[in-house]
């Protein structure tokens, strides 16, 4: 814990469960740094919620002074962070919503599975070649009677039942949705693709770096 002129007032290890505790037994002001972490957004929360409290999360990709630090352990980065935002200098994450949260982890899982289902059909395309076997589209592989083929053929029915569900899951939610429902006017945007960039894109008047604005392009 620094002050506002850098003097270490104190130096703990405390708990995550018992961080919101400590941190609200601080008297006055209090100004919160934490790194970009898995879990950030249950503690970002709690913190949020407690009176006299700012929280600030590091932008990982931006923050290239603990990144490049030889000597890497919790103590250093937490003095790191602690001076930068003293000093004004910590790059900040921009945080959001619960709602978009939620919508960004639908679209999210909707990917993931997408992926998933697109490594099985390479597996299934590999183990065919591997057997000097081909195929046209409209064979049914069923009738090959390979366990290998067998098993990945079951778990295509599972992922594509799972994709069905998100994908209803995600037009429900872009129909009642006013920015997605706008995306979803493009040509070529779709409502998970809609829905995935009104979570990224929530607040237009955010400055976006030019690198994720052309990755989302």
């Amino acid at each position: 814990m620094l002050n506002k002129d850098g003097e270490l007032l104190e130096e703990k290890r405390v708990p995550t469960c018992s961080l919101t505790k400590y941190v609200s037994s601080i008297n006055g002001r209090k100004h919160v740094a934490m790194e970009a972490v898995g879990f950030v957004y249950p503690i970002y929360d709690k913190l949020k919620m407690l009176n006299d409290c700012t929280v600030s999360v590091a932008s990982p990709s931006r923050l290239q002074l603990i990144a490049k630090s030889k000597l890497k352990n919790d103590r250093v980065d937490a003095i790191a962070l602690g001076e930068l935002l003293r000093t004004n200098y910590l790059p900040v994450s921009h945080m959001i919503d619960e709602q978009a949260r939620e919508k960004k982890l639908l679209a999210m899982e909707r990917a993931r599975y997408a992926r998933r289902k697109a490594r099985v059909v390479v597996e299934i395309k590999w183990l065919l070649k591997r057997r000097g076997i081909k195929v046209k589209v409209h064979d049914d592989l069923k009738e090959l009677h390979l366990p290998e083929i067998d098993r990945r053929l079951r778990e295509l029915e599972l992922l594509n039942s799972i994709i069905d569900e998100l994908e209803s899951a995600i037009r429900e939610t872009a129909a009642n949705n006013g920015r997605v429902k706008l995306l979803d006017t493009i040509p070529g945007i779709a409502p998970y693709s809609a829905l995935y960039l009104s979570t990224m894109l929530d607040d237009v008047g955010r400055k976006i770096p030019s690198r994720q604005l052309h990755i989302l392009a």
